[in-house]
Parts: C-alpha cells; structure tokens; sequence
C-alpha cells in the first residue's frame, strides 16, 4: 500500500491544475507536469530559477514582497488573476492560490501555489466587456452562454424580461430561467450555435403580464481570435405587435378581395400610366379575358376607338381633383360595345397612389334613355301638332272676343269671362309644348352659379312686390337653360299661390301682382348634395305633397297644372330627387337632392 506521502506526491504531480512549490526566496522547488505543459519548459529548466524572474512579466503587479505580506496574517492568499510569460514568449493569465507552509516556529518557509489558466475565459469576458455597453443599450434581448450553458452575459431587456434583476447571479444557467423543460426544447438550436453554427427561427413564449409575446430568434456562435467557438450568443427581437399587423393586414386583404371579387360591376386598379395593377372577377367575365391578359393592358386597350382620347384626360382630373364620374363603352374580346358608367377615385394600393375604377353596366339604361327620347319625340310632334290645330281657331276667337268688346264695351258682362277662358287656353297650350320638350334628356352641362341665373330668372318673371333673397352662394353642375325652367317656374308658382280667392273678375297677371305684395322667396344650399326654394306664403296643403308634381295638379282655377310637372320631369333628367315640405315660416319648401355641388 502506499504511503500517504507518496499518494500526496502523485495527487501533486498528476493535478489538472498548475502545482509548484517555492522557497521563501520564490526559487522554485517543485513543478507539476500540468505547470510544465502550460508554461512550454522541461521541469529541469525550472527547477532552482527564480519564478517570479523566469515566467513573471516586469510589469505585473504581483511579487514574491505582495505575496509574503499577503501570507503575514493568514496562511493562504489569492491571487484572482495575474499574467505568465510561457517559453515561446506567449502571456497567459492564470488565476492563482497560495498557501504559506510554516515550520515549527510559525515562520513560512515554503509557498504552495496552485493556478488555474483562465486565459481563454478572460479574453472572452474581455471582449464582452468591450461590447457590454453596445449590447446593455440594444433594445433587443441579447445574452451569452459558454459551453456549460451557464450565462455569460445578458442585457437589460433580456434580464428584465425574466425578471433577473440588475446583474445576474453566479454560475446562472437556461435550465435556471427558463425550466428543464423549456431547456430540453432550445438546447439543439445551442448546440448547434457552440457548433459554429448560425441559425433563426420564430417562437412564441408567455411575457412577465402573461400574454404571448411573440420574438424572431436568431443564434450565432461566440468565436475567439484563434477560431474556436468560446459560446453561442441568442438574439430575440419581439416582433408581437408586428406579426399582429400582418395578420390585420392579411385579414383586411382577404376581407378587400372577398369585396373586390364579389362586386357586380367590373373594378379595376392601375397607375397613372394607366397600367392595370388589379381586376376583379366581374371585370375579366364581362370582357372575356383573363386575369393575365387583363394585367397587361391599360384602359385604352378596353375603350371603344373613338372615346379613348377622353381616358388621359380623366385620369388627369383624377389626380387632381381625387375622384370623376364618367361615361364611356367598353369592348369585349368579341367586339361587343359595353356602354358603362365609370366612377373613380384615388386610393393607397400597397403603398403608392393609384386610381380605383368602378365600371358599371349602364346598357339597360341607355336602352330607357332611347326609348324615352323616342316616346318624348312622339309626345313633343304630337304637342305642336295638337297646339297648331288648337291655335288658329283660338286666335280667331281672340280676335272676335276684341271686336265684341269694342262693339259692347269691356265691362259687358259675357266680355271678360271669354277673355279670362281665352287666355288660359293660350297658357295650357304653351305649357303643354314646354312639358312635352322637358321631358328630353338634358344637353351638356356645366358649372352654372345660382346667384347669377336666379337673378336672371327673376328678372323675366312678374314678381310684384315679392322679396327674393339668396341665403347661399355656390354652384352646381347642370342644363343651364333646364334650370332656369325650374327656377321661373318656382317663382311663378310662390307669386300665384300666394293669393288663394284671387277676384274672378280679374286677370291672371292682376291676380300676379296683387299675390306677390307680402311673399318672400329664399335660395340656399341644402348639405353636400341639394339645395332648396322657399316662401313664407300660405303654402301647400300636405295632403297634396304627393300629388303636387302630377299633370294638370293645380290649386288655383286659373293654374293650368304644369309648372311642377316641368320641375320634377327637368329634376329626373339630372338624375336629381325633388320633394315638397312645409317652409320655416309655413310657405312650400322645395328641396331638391342627388345634385353635383361644384364650390
């Protein structure tokens, strides 16, 4: 068996750490074969020379006089790290122990050193030190482990994020934070980062408030100047919010293109080059082509030949003006002419400006238009003809009814009834040639300010002493001559009925100019899209507001029952809605909607 010297010789001579004995002069006594292979000298080279001369650089701050003074109190001094120069010249840094053997006197005669070589842990925590502050201000997660899993470093983020505090404690490892099972689970993508490996991927985990918080992971090993791979570094960029952007948007895409697809008009989307960026289902059915084909074309490729001149000029006005309702004919693959109603606006597709387009097919209503105009055109021949035949014995009895009052004086009793009835025979043939004409579809509008042509309009009707007075400045798009129709025929109906027992004895235009004397008539805009005609007169019965706008409909005997007719027929030719309400002060309101409001 053998002694305990010699078992303490051998534990000396085989250590995994550096072992030597030194005299109290700091020669060397004794050197392990761990301490020989570090230091690159053969023991018989180090034996007897002085340690601190031989292997210790001049500028360490560390002596054989340190150490002594160190041993004065206490048996055993450390030194937490300190440098050796090898025989090849290269600085290790080694953290040392020693330990004071003293002789029967209490007086140390020998030193025990034991050192471990932490030149590679100390370079690397020398460059994480260099980049400590880098890493501390990142806003992501970032942290370091080396070999044994144990965290090197970890930034603030990362550290409040589970919940470590201010520093992290000693000899932390992952197990520690996150759990052996969660462990078990990111330990490969380690691995495969101390490896020499690079790696990413997404994961989900709980936050400290205990919602799911989503983070991109990326590992990347920690490499020293010689190559080798010192640790693996994770990266975790939170990306919660991000992903639940994606997936409004991916949710807000399906839900557009649901929209986009299952609109029954033909939509389309392109550039101000007139490039189409998209089209939707309806649009590649009715032209015939398919999506392909359609997303290499431009409106011009799809426009009837004569109107294609009008689609640059349109988009211009898009563009300014951010939206514009047209019409134009669309052609198919089969040549057939699509006429359609186009209404466009600017839009934000995936980031840049485009012109959303939505083609309607207005075939069967230009099929109505025709057959209306060609119903209106019979109405109209049939008008004049009817007024033609009408008006030579009306003249004639005109004529007549003047020789017999000349005969028997205008006060004959039978003298003024005939004129009176005369008279509205004229008014009911004019008004039935000027009800035939407006039910035309309206010619080209324009941008026509309502202060001018209702001063106009009031000037060629007799108003009497009736105040007109104009609540709103602004303009809208329409026929000008059909407006001013609706206007005179307005102000006509306010004067008339604003008297309702004119005397029989009297003449229309008497019956004017005696109604008008209290009647105030206002103009305004009413919202985005109307305005709207009152008077304070007496008004219109609500049980007539519905019948009001029918033919021959007239409060007073000598109405001929036009006038509203016109307004509303000159009214639906805009495509405009006219309805009648009580006024503010009790009169008739006319409010009329839909309207294209320019300013």
């Amino acid at each position: 068996m053998a002694s305990d010297d010699e078992v303490a010789r051998k534990a000396f001579e085989k250590a995994a750490t550096i072992m030597l004995v030194l005299d109290i002069e700091g020669t060397i006594q004794r050197i392990n074969d761990r301490g020989c292979a570090v230091l690159g000298y053969d023991r018989d080279e180090l034996l007897g020379s002085d340690w601190f001369e031989t292997v210790v650089p001049e500028e360490s701050d560390v002596g054989l006089p340190a150490v002594l003074d160190g041993l004065r109190d206490d048996d055993e001094f450390d030194v937490h790290e300190n440098t050796v120069r090898t025989v090849d010249g290269e600085i290790r840094r080694i953290k040392w122990h020693v330990t004071g053997l003293r002789d029967d006197a209490g007086e140390v005669t020998h030193l025990l050193v034991s050192g471990s070589d932490v030149t590679e842990r100390a370079e690397t925590e020398r460059r994480l030190r260099r980049y400590e502050q880098t890493v501390e201000s990142s806003t992501n997660q970032l942290a370091v482990v080396d070999r044994e899993y144990t965290y090197e470093l970890a930034n603030r983020n990362y550290r409040r994020f589970h919940g470590l505090g201010e520093e992290i404690p000693a000899e932390l490892t992952i197990a520690d934070v996150y759990g052996t099972e969660t462990f078990e689970a990111i330990k490969p993508a380690v691995d495969r980062a101390l490896a020499g490996e690079s790696l990413a991927y997404e994961i989900t985990r709980p936050g400290p408030d205990g919602d799911d918080r989503t983070f991109d992971v990326r590992y990347f090993p920690l490499v020293a100047d010689d190559d080798t791979v010192e640790g693996a570094v994770a990266a975790l960029r939170e990306v919660t919010e991000q992903r639940a952007r994606e997936r409004e948007r991916r949710e807000t895409r399906d839900t557009f293109e649901g929209l986009f697809h299952g609109i029954n008009d033909a939509v389309f989307v392109h550039d101000f080059d007139g490039q189409f960026l998209a089209v939707n289902e309806t649009a590649r059915e009715r032209l015939g082509y398919d999506e392909g084909e359609l997303l290499g074309m431009t409106p011009h490729d799809i426009t009837a030949g004569q109107l294609t001149g009008q689609i640059s000029e349109a988009v211009e006005t898009i563009r300014d003006e951010g939206e514009l309702t047209f019409e134009t004919v669309h052609l198919t693959t089969s040549g057939e002419q699509i006429p359609v109603e186009i209404t466009s606006s600017l839009v934000s597709y995936f980031g840049e400006e485009a012109v959303l387009s939505v083609a309607r097919d207005i075939t069967a209503r230009k099929e109505r238009e025709r057959q209306l105009e060609l119903e209106v055109d019979r109405l109209a021949e049939f008008a004049g003809v009817i007024s033609h035949d009408l008006r030579n014995p009306l003249n004639v009895a005109q004529s007549r009814i003047t020789l017999a009052a000349e005969e028997c004086g205008d006060d004959h009793e039978h003298i003024a009834p005939v004129v009176n009835a005369l008279d509205r025979m004229e008014s009911i043939i004019e008004d039935t040639l000027m009800l035939a004409r407006q039910g035309e579809t309206v010619g080209e509008t324009e941008a026509v300010a309502i202060a001018d042509l209702v001063g106009q309009c009031w000037d060629a009707v007799t108003t009497g002493e009736t105040t007109l007075e104009i609540a709103d400045k602004f303009s809208l798009r329409a026929d000008r001559d059909r407006l001013q129709h609706v206007f005179e025929n307005l102000f006509r109906n306010a004067v008339e009925h604003a008297s309702r027992t004119p005397h029989s004895s009297s003449t229309p235009r008497d019956a004017i100019e005696r109604a008008g004397e209290a009647v105030t008539i206002s103009v305004g805009r009413l919202g985005d899209d109307g305005f709207y005609v009152e008077d304070d007169g007496p008004g219109i019965p609500a049980a007539d507001h519905e019948t009001v706008f029918e033919p021959g409909f007239s409060i007073q005997d000598e109405g001929t029952g036009f006038g509203l007719t016109i307004v509303r027929q000159i009214a639906e030719a805009h495509g405009w809605t006219v309805d009648v309400t009580d006024g503010a002060a009790g009169g008739a309101r006319f409010e009329f909607t839909g309207v294209d409001i320019v300013e």
